[in-house]
């Protein structure tokens, strides 16, 4: 793998997934929040996400319902991602061992070089249309 897997049903991997989604729910809610979810969590997610995820969840839906009066577009993203990380799971994982830990960290930074590759392709859209509207 060397790019995101989003077929992938590995419990470790989709764990990471739903860890940066949180955390982009967090930053898109929150600018500038000076400690996100992932620095506080990172390392108990990783290792036992059932004791870590339902909480992480919870909290999200303030962050989300402030987006859904701001920026109500970026809301239903986040929301289409959460919900699309989530259908395989049927529970979180009590623990993870050493390669689902892996797996994990995986998930993670694949989630997040996704987020950023389509962050670039959405400006890099808008700034063509700009330049087309410009020369009109």
């Amino acid at each position: 793998m060397v790019h995101l897997d989003t077929g992938s049903q590995d419990a470790g991997y989709l764990c990471g997934r739903l860890l940066a989604v949180l955390e982009a729910v967090q930053r898109a809610a929150i600018p500038g929040a000076k400690a996100t979810i992932t620095d506080r969590f990172y390392g108990t997610a990783s290792s036992a996400p059932a004791s870590v995820f339902g909480n992480l969840l919870r909290k999200s839906q303030a962050h989300l319902a402030k987006l859904r009066k701001d920026r109500p577009g970026t809301e239903r993203a986040l929301q289409g991602r959460l919900e699309e990380i989530q259908v395989p799971l049927a529970s979180f994982p009590r623990t993870l061992n050493l390669e689902q830990q892996g797996l994990f960290g995986l998930g993670y930074y694949h989630q997040r070089a996704q987020d950023r590759a389509d962050a670039i392709a959405h400006k890099q859209q808008q700034d063509d249309t700009e330049v087309v509207n410009v020369q009109s």
